[in-house]
């Protein structure tokens, strides 16, 4: 006789598929038997009792597949997001205005609305909106209504400005996210979603236990316990072929990785050759001063720059530069979409063959 399967063991067997999700028949077996409903058979009654038992078995039967789909549903629906996502992209109230989606280079219908609000120590939080790819997360709260529309810049200089303090952002399956890259207080990009929420969807659990009053610069902490629940579904990220080096007398340039998603470009690269000497020279050991012969050097040979095919330049997320040897550069912008790219990794690097293109499907 077989036992029901409960959610943990679901659970336990989604995060041992391997990464092709491809369910075999133990994982379809784990699905559709999370409840067995079992009528034991009577042996002393007459014939006709036992006919009518045969009909309350076969309803039974009929009942406990009913049970079945619906509870198997309901496991994909809350551990597969993208099992029912129909709802995902309904408009909410009170989104971030588009200066503010402009600034992770995103529009309203790319974001998805979500609208979720909670209550501690007098104030009020809520989770207006997410966005998910393979390369970054971004979720938009407001506190007290304040946070997601008017000047981006200007936010948090006047009181009542709140912005959240400490907080952690967990999944389904619980893994943690932590913030990554540039953002604010109530706009934060946390890195992409961990697989099998990558490819299955992701039901995140943001946990606030303190907001602070930005215009007061960190002496206006307040603690409470806010609980906020958004389901995103992350669009894909691909990697791309990479490019040829970039050579040169004083650098050689190469290309270590490059990944985009449908807003999102990310490039990696090293630097190796003399031009390390000559920076180590004019920027000493403990000497925080750039002196102006460093900035010169700088951005000849260490400022990248990504165009569109229009020679347009491209919305700068973030990049830097570290100084080892190989020295490693890493650029990330926001693209407008699919199309052809050039790429330059410095402003003594303009001639057309120093320079390199790339395609995003």
């Amino acid at each position: 006789m077989t036992r029901p399967i409960t959610l943990e063991e679901i659970d336990e067997r989604l995060r041992s598929l391997d990464e092709t999700l491809i369910a075999g028949p133990e994982d379809s077996r784990a699905l559709g038997r999370i409840m067995e409903l079992r009528i034991p058979a009577a042996r002393t009654q007459s014939e006709p009792a036992r006919a009518n038992r045969r009909w309350v078995v076969r309803l039974g039967a009929v009942a406990t597949t009913i049970v079945v789909v619906m509870l198997a549903n309901l496991a994909a629906a809350y551990f597969a997001p993208t099992y029912s996502r129909a709802l995902a992209d309904a408009p909410g109230v009170g989104g971030p205005s588009s200066k503010i989606l402009a600034t992770f280079g995103l529009s309203a219908g790319q974001v998805t609305a979500i609208n979720d609000s909670a209550t501690s120590s007098g104030h009020t939080l809520r989770l207006a909106a997410g966005y998910a790819d393979g390369l970054r997360t971004v979720l938009f709260v407001s506190v007290d209504g304040k946070g997601l529309d008017g000047n981006p810049k200007g936010y948090g200089m006047n009181p009542g400005d709140y912005g959240l303090g400490d907080f952690s952002l967990t999944d389904q399956f619980g893994h943690t996210y932590v913030p990554s890259g540039v953002g604010s207080p109530n706009w934060i990009p946390f890195t992409p979603l961990a697989w099998p929420a990558s490819t299955v969807g992701a039901r995140l659990t943001l946990h606030v236990i303190s907001i602070d009053a930005l215009w007061l610069r960190g002496a206006g902490e307040i603690h409470g316990d806010w609980t906020l629940r958004a389901t995103l579904v992350a669009e894909p990220a691909r990697t791309l072929a990479l490019p040829a080096p970039v050579r040169l007398p004083q650098a050689t340039y190469t290309f270590t990785s490059i990944r985009s998603s449908a807003t999102t470009l990310i490039v990696r690269w090293t630097i190796d050759g003399p031009i390390l000497d000559e920076e180590e020279k004019l920027r000493p050991a403990g000497n925080s001063t750039t002196t102006q012969a460093g900035m010169q050097l700088e951005h000849g040979y260490f400022w990248p720059q990504v165009f569109d095919v229009f020679g347009r330049t491209v919305q700068l997320a973030d990049w830097g530069i570290t100084f080892t040897k190989p020295a490693t550069g890493e650029i990330t912008v926001f693209i407008p979409g699919p199309g052809r790219y050039r790429i330059r990794l410095g402003d003594a690097l303009t001639a057309d063959e120093l320079q390199r293109w790339i395609v995003v499907p």
